[in-house]
């Protein structure tokens, strides 16, 4: 009942399917979510193998008894697929990403460079715990950015210059090439003060967006923890919201604990290895046995 429910299935269906109550399906989900471990405190007690790169990003969803939504805010190695820290909170603040980034310092994982989007809360608090840490901002985050500022979906004037930009920022590429793209864009637009703009403000992220040089198989955007948030929504949507901030921990703790034990399926490229495989497999700590939840 527990894993149907954590799949998506609301109470009242659970209560179809098991023949009972949806005040005894709720009392049984409730009662099963409460013996799970706290996911943090289960990463500081099994895992410590985690690679260099480490993605993060907020998930909101409502809850009935809050006026405004609530946010999860986890991380994802991006080698390994596992969840090593995560919090829900009441937005996306500074206060919050640090707590996020003090979990990951309490449990030892001190990446090397951080995958984000554009948001300034994550950065700095990132900074502030990991002075070493690169930032990578997500390309297409910063792309979709600049369509925003130029109005590219309603107006065709910038259209022309915005796929130049389109077309820098589609791959990795040397120095040498990324600044001839980059003065070729100037050249080409320097008169036109809003093209001059944006052409400023890549200049000004070029460390952020440049962050994964040397780091061999770095990625240059959020994709991959984007798509499981598009898997979370599809659950979220069914559950349709949580009455309880209580709850809303207790099921977001069971789902991410699931997640961690559930065997990848889909995984294709660089990454086909991990088919078979659990994210807690990958990092759980040599010669451990770890215990069985689901």
């Amino acid at each position: 009942m527990l894993n149907d429910h954590l799949d998506g299935l609301s109470f009242r269906t659970l209560a179809r399917k098991y023949g009972i109550s949806r005040t005894k399906v709720w009392n049984i989900c409730h009662e099963e979510l409460e013996k799970l471990p706290n996911s943090n405190q289960f990463t500081h007690t099994y895992c410590d193998r985690f690679s260099s790169t480490l993605m993060c990003d907020g998930k909101y969803f409502p809850i009935a008894a809050e006026e405004k939504n609530w946010v999860l805010l986890w991380t994802v190695d991006y080698y390994y697929h596992d969840f090593p820290a995560y919090i829900i909170a009441p937005s996306e603040s500074f206060s919050s990403w640090a707590k996020v980034f003090s979990i990951l310092r309490i449990i030892n994982h001190y990446p090397e460079l951080l995958v984000c989007d554009d948001n300034s809360n994550i950065k700095m608090a990132a900074r502030d715990k990991f002075p070493g840490c690169r930032i990578q901002t997500c390309f297409n985050h910063f792309k979709e950015s600049m369509r925003r500022t130029l109005r590219v979906r309603s107006d065709d004037t910038y259209k022309p210059f915005m796929k130049r930009i389109e077309d820098i920022f589609s791959c990795k590429r040397t120095n040498v090439d990324m600044n001839k793209k980059l003065f070729a864009l100037y050249r080409d637009f320097k008169f036109d003060p809003i093209c001059l703009s944006v052409i400023t403000n890549i200049h000004r992220y070029m460390p952020e967006l440049l962050a994964y040089r040397n780091i061999k198989g770095s990625p240059l955007t959020t994709n991959l923890i984007e798509g499981l948030n598009s898997h979370l929504e599809s659950r979220l949507t069914a559950l349709r919201s949580f009455q309880s901030v209580r709850h809303a921990r207790l099921w977001m703790n069971g789902y991410i604990l699931k997640r961690r034990f559930t065997k990848w399926t889909d995984c294709t490229g660089k990454f086909k290895h991990l088919n078979g495989k659990r994210g807690v497999d990958m990092t759980k700590k040599e010669g451990i046995v770890l215990p069985t939840y689901f």
